[in-house]
């Protein structure tokens, strides 16, 4: 069962998502969560905090979804995994990556962000550099530079293209 700080944290994500948290108030959280405003404010202090508790909870449910993705041992099917992740993520959590989207200079919304990529680059050199690639860390630069701007391209405005691309490249990272 939900509980109410959840149901107002879940209504203030979309509507963050879709309005944007600078164009969204606090009463306008309330009227379409069904609460009063001073709830909120009981619940989670300020808008602020509002928003930096979706962030941190977003980003925890994301890596309890995909923490079985780096356990990946084969090289090529890690790097598929990690081509498919940005978009399986945005698909399933639109409102949360439009709202990532537009806070890209928020802090908590960087360093979440950052904290969930970490491991990510290591892990994607170690299987170029086992799949054969002649420079597995240039590799890795690309494919996440690809791989950030389609997730960006589908979380704002959604593109039929963008499963193409990232099947395309899927077809360009093979055992060399």
């Amino acid at each position: 069962m939900i509980t109410r700080r959840q149901h107002i944290a879940n209504v203030a994500l979309q509507l963050f998502g879709e309005k944007g948290f600078a164009n969204t108030s606090t009463q306008a959280v309330a009227k379409a969560a069904g609460v009063s405003e001073a709830l909120i404010f009981k619940h989670f202090g300020s808008k602020d905090q509002l928003l930096d508790f979706i962030i941190k909870s977003g980003y925890q449910r994301i890596i309890e979804q995909n923490r079985g993705g780096m356990l990946e041992t084969d090289a090529l099917a890690f790097i598929h995994s990690v081509i498919d992740l940005p978009y399986k993520m945005v698909q399933d959590e639109p409102y949360f990556w439009k709202l990532q989207y537009r806070l890209a200079d928020y802090e908590t919304a960087r360093q979440q962000h950052e904290r969930f990529m970490r491991p990510v680059p290591a892990r994607l050199q170690q299987a170029f550099e086992q799949l054969g690639y002649p420079e597995p860390q240039k590799e890795t630069e690309l494919l996440l530079l690809l791989i950030e701007a389609l997730w960006k391209i589908e979380a704002n405005q959604p593109d039929e293209h963008v499963r193409d691309m990232l099947e395309f490249i899927k077809r360009k990272y093979g055992p060399q």
